[in-house]
Parts: C-alpha cells; structure tokens; sequence
C-alpha cells in the first residue's frame, strides 16, 4: 500500500513538473524585460535558463531537441564562452552574452512548443506580436536623424516621444537599428497580404470571410505603420534591404515560366544601375530630383560610405589580432579607439562610439573570433537550406493525391516565404549597417529560426497535426 502511495505521489510529481516545462517558452518570454535590460548586479537571473533545462531533465524531457541547427549553435554557445576571457570587462559583454545565450534557449523552447501545429502558429503570433512592438516603439522612442532628409525635421516634432520615462533609454532607439529590425518585418506583412487577397476564394472556404476581412485590415495597419517608420528611420541600408529582399524574394514565388526572363531583366538593371554610378550620372539625377533642399547631399552622400570603409580595415585589423578569441562581445566600441584609431570619422572627437563594425559578418568575428562568424554563417545557410526544403517538399505535396490539411500547408508555405524576404532583406542591410548579435531586437531573429525549424520537421515527417 505505501508502496502504491509512493507510486501516486512521483507521478503527481512528475505531471506537475510536466506541466511547468510544458509552459516553459511563455516563462523565458515573460522574462524577456529581465533578460533585455540586465544589469551585472541581477546577472543571477541567468539561472532561470539552466532551471528550465532542469525541469526538462526531471519532467523525463530533452531540454535541447535534435535540430539542424545544433552544431552552428554548440559552435557559437562555445566561442560565446571563449569570447568572455577575452573581454576587458565582462560587465560590458553581459547584455550582448545575455542576449545570445537567452535567445538560444528561447529558440529551443519554441522549436519543442512547434512540434504540434498550434504551437507553430503561437509561435507565428509571436512574432507578429514582437513585429508589431518593434514598430510601435520605434515610432515612438527613436531619436530621429535630423541631418539627412531635412525635409521630415517638422513632421519628426509632430510625433510622441516617450522613450525619457524608460530607463536606459533616455537617448533613444537607434534608428539604423529600428529599420534593421524592420526588414525582417516588412516583408512577412508583404507576403501575408498578398496571399490573403489573391487566395481570398480558396481561403474563404476553411475560414469565415469576416475573419479574412479582419486579418486583411490588420496586416494593412501594421504594414503600413512599419513602412511609415522605415521611411521616417532615414536609414539607407534599410532602404537597400528590403528593395533587395523583395527583389530576390520574387525569384522564389514567379512562375518558372516568368522567373528566367525576370532574372535577366534584374542583370540588365544592374547593369545599367553600376554605370550609371560609376559615371556620376546618379547622382546628378538626386540632385535634379531634390534640387537646393540639402536632401540630396545629405541622405544620398557617398561620406559615409568612405567612413564605414574605414570602420570595415579596423575591422578587418581587430580580427587578424583576436582572430581565434574574439576580442570580446560589444567590446569593439571602446578598443577600437585605443588600438585602431579612426581618422576620417568626426576627426575633432577623440573617443567616438561607433557602436560596431557596420556590416554583421565582420560585427561577430570581433565579437566571437573566426570560429564563432563559421557558426554563424553555418547557421544561416542551415536556415536557408531548411527553408528552401520545406518550399521544395511543400509545393510536391500540393501536387500530390493527399487533399488533406491544404489549408495548413499553404499557411506554412506563406510563413517560410514571408520569413525567407525578412531574412534576405535583413542580410541586405547587414553587409553596411548591422544589429549586433544579442542585441535587443535579436530575440526576432531566433523566434524566426524557431518558426522555420518547427516547420521543416513536421514537413519532413509529414506531420500537419
């Protein structure tokens, strides 16, 4: 009898442990304001991601499931460890560690939430809920830029700020960094738009034409409130970005029949475009277009190009010298003034703060060394690879006997296409700006990581439920 007793109690255990990890996703997401603004002095917060895993261990669950992705993340998790005994003060690496470290456990979180559909499209949610965020403090907490398109200077006054009554944020949102944020964005609302309007009749016959009337309405609003503060950040490689994800990401989803004669029209435009920059007609034409209104040498001047050109050989410098180490997360800001001053860049200041290397790739070799950019590159093909799979095995199963889940499907399909233009765009813009790996607005990528991994298993194991 005891022993039956004791039975009966370790399985109440064991279901009240279950049931924890089972929500352990929306307890790292309820953390995200912890995580995002740690301070060394609350770095104990961080035992909440080996206590997750620990439920995980109890409840008899794997805490880290078998992805695609794993090896590019051990390699990356290893080198995030290497980069701290390089780092001349980990207080200054914490939030940038944090934020690499947290997002790998959210990442593995959603990506067991995914096994089943609901957990996918929660996890979709997510990320519309994130995406609408993003836009929404953007407009209200960037610092907007006042030097380019001088022309948005009196509709800039017209906007609420509120970005002093948050801590730590009285300066404001970077709005290099907001329009980043926004190509991942922009174009999922493109796609999602497009495929509610043109599949209105197929779609209207699983979902109520109310609903798809709403849906519509809704993405209209937010796509156009990213647009607005896209347009209003002022941020060019923004603008670069997402008219090149857009452009490319029209070669996946045209017709075969259409896609060659595209492709050879966008060689042909490229090539007239690289003549006409190299000859300066180009720029002739901004300034005939924006004629004595500043527009013209400010937003479209090549100086900052020479500058990040500059900011690129420091770079390229730091990373010869810290070339298995890194030279420690958010730490290129300080020592490049020390070890590789900068010439060019506001020659008056003597301490200026770049805040990283203008372009991604060469932002992570300093952050995390040689080894950690392979992990890194390794997981973006990973990502590319999975999503392409998945449209290649999606679209067979459209043309095959099975009728069943179509409507699952074709949400999957329109999910990898929006998240694939976010991630072009976003590649785009990162080859001359960047957001630093485990910056804030980075949890949207490894939520994006999470949607594309949980969709790719259940594709390939024919799973829809």
């Amino acid at each position: 009898m005891s022993e039956q007793k004791s039975n009966v109690v370790r399985w109440n255990i064991r279901g009240f442990l279950e049931s924890i990890d089972s929500f352990g996703w929306f307890i790292l997401l309820a953390a995200t304001p912890l995580f995002l603004m740690i301070q060394p002095e609350y770095s104990w917060i961080l035992l909440l991601i080996p206590f997750s895993w620990l439920i995980s261990v109890l409840a008899k669950r794997q805490p880290i499931p078998l992805t695609p992705m794993n090896l590019a993340i051990l390699v990356i998790a290893i080198q995030v460890l290497v980069s701290l005994y390089a780092t001349y003060d980990i207080a200054v690496s914490l939030q940038k560690v944090t934020g690499v470290i947290w997002g790998m456990t959210v990442f593995f979180a959603l990506v067991r939430f995914g096994k089943k559909r609901i957990g996918i499209l929660i996890t979709t949610l997510i990320f519309i809920l994130g995406s609408a965020g993003i836009s929404i403090l953007g407009l209200l907490g960037i610092e907007w830029p006042t030097n380019k398109i001088i022309v948005f200077n009196s509709i800039y006054e017209q906007f609420p700020r509120f970005s002093s009554l948050i801590p730590g944020l009285s300066e404001g949102f970077h709005p290099n960094e907001v329009g980043g944020a926004l190509t991942w964005i922009i174009p999922f609302w493109m796609v999602v738009l497009f495929w509610l309007i043109i599949r209105f009749k197929k779609i209207r016959k699983h979902i109520s034409p109310f609903l798809i009337i709403l849906y519509i309405l809704i993405d209209l609003l937010l796509m156009g409130l990213s647009s607005v503060v896209l347009l209003f950040s002022q941020s060019r490689s923004a603008y670069i970005g997402l008219v090149l994800g857009l452009i490319l990401l029209l070669l996946v989803v045209l017709p075969k029949k259409i896609r060659w004669g595209y492709g050879f029209l966008l060689i042909v435009g490229a090539g007239i475009l690289v003549y006409f920059i190299l000859n300066g007609q180009f720029m002739a034409y901004v300034y005939q277009l924006f004629p004595d209104s500043g527009m013209a040498s400010m937003a479209f001047s090549m100086n900052t190009l020479s500058g990040r050109v500059e900011i690129w050989s420091r770079a390229i410098y730091a990373i010869q010298d810290f070339a298995f180490t890194g030279m420690g997360m958010n730490t290129f800001r300080t020592i490049v003034n020390v070890l590789y001053p900068l010439q060019t860049i506001a020659a008056n200041v003597p301490v200026k703060d770049i805040g990283h290397a203008h372009n991604l790739f060469l932002q992570v070799a300093l952050d995390l060394g040689v080894p950690g950019l392979i992990g890194f590159i390794a997981l973006y093909i990973t990502s590319f690879w999975m999503t392409f799979e998945s449209l290649r095995r999606l679209k067979l199963s459209f043309n095959g006997k099975s009728k069943t889940n179509v409507l699952t499907k074709e949400i999957f399909l329109v999910i990898l296409v929006g998240l694939l233009g976010g991630q072009i765009a976003h590649l785009g813009f990162s080859m001359t700006d960047a957001i630093a790996f485990g910056a804030k607005p980075g949890i949207l990528f490894w939520v994006m990581q999470a949607i594309i991994c949980a969709i790719f298993l259940k594709v390939v194991k024919r799973d829809f439920r």
